[in-house]
């Protein structure tokens, strides 16, 4: 054999042995709001709750390597999801805005969004235009929903702050009159700082929003979603979401709604 032939038959094993070797696995990266429970909230460095517990089990099922870190306050995460540093948002509300860089998995849990008062400054309160002469308080990169999200560009006066407490402090101090959170995780806040005796919430829900899990447009892994969907429904019938609800909900004493 030749020196030419040989080479050519040293570069066609190469490139034999280079085709059949399998390209690594890029680890997914989910995140989401740290202090949102039961769906999803910071523990040691991680994201936990119904939303993470479901998605471990789905991504297991898939074969897909994951980890939930916790990535900072809500905006920050979102930036990432929307750069792809964070290719799964386990958890949040369908918004036009997040659907120009996210893809929209099903949903698998509705979260009431209620008012907050500070106690003896509750008001009538069936309809937002009832807030018009009122100042509300929301914490930097949430949404209360679309429609929730538009009356308050168009119609409210309202501030934005960094975290849940500084907006329990807006409204105690007077500087708002209410603060728009999730009932659960409000109640959260409450028992943890010892506020629940200050505040109470207005009875009627302002919405029930469904959560979504939500993937990066850039992530290499929105090519599954429907096979996530496939199985997120598979465990939204077998009950598996159903106790995952109820063990978190047990977890932080949150009532059944």
């Amino acid at each position: 054999m030749d020196l030419k032939t040989t080479l050519l038959a040293a570069f066609i094993i190469l490139g034999v042995a280079g085709c059949s070797t399998p390209t690594a696995q890029k680890t997914l990266v989910a995140s989401g709001h740290p202090d949102w429970p039961p769906v999803m909230f910071e523990d040691k460095g991680q994201i936990d709750g119904v939303g993470p517990a479901l998605e471990k089990k789905i991504f297991a099922d898939l074969g897909i390597p994951a980890v939930f870190p916790s990535e900072g306050a809500w905006d920050v995460v979102q930036a990432k999801a929307r750069s792809g540093e964070v290719d799964v948002l386990v958890a949040a509300y369908k918004t036009t805005a997040r659907e120009e860089y996210m893809v929209y998995c099903d949903t698998y849990i509705t979260d009431p969004l209620v008012l907050f008062v500070r106690k003896g400054q509750e008001f009538p309160f069936s309809k937002y235009q009832d807030l018009v002469d009122k100042t509300g308080v929301g914490t930097v990169g949430d949404s209360y929903g679309q429609n929730f999200d538009n009356y308050i560009q168009a119609h409210l006066k309202f501030i934005w702050v960094n975290t849940s407490k500084e907006a329990l402090d807006a409204v105690e101090s007077g500087k708002a009159d209410y603060y728009i959170y999730s009932l659960y995780s409000g109640h959260e806040e409450l028992k943890s700082e010892n506020r629940m005796a200050e505040f109470s919430t207005l009875p009627q829900v302002v919405a029930e929003e469904p959560f979504y899990m939500t993937i990066s447009k850039k992530s290499p892994y929105v090519k599954y979603a429907p096979e996530i969907n496939r199985l997120m429904q598979k465990y939204k019938d077998d009950g598996t979401v159903a106790q995952l609800i109820t063990k978190y909900k047990a977890q932080f004493m949150l009532d059944q709604k």
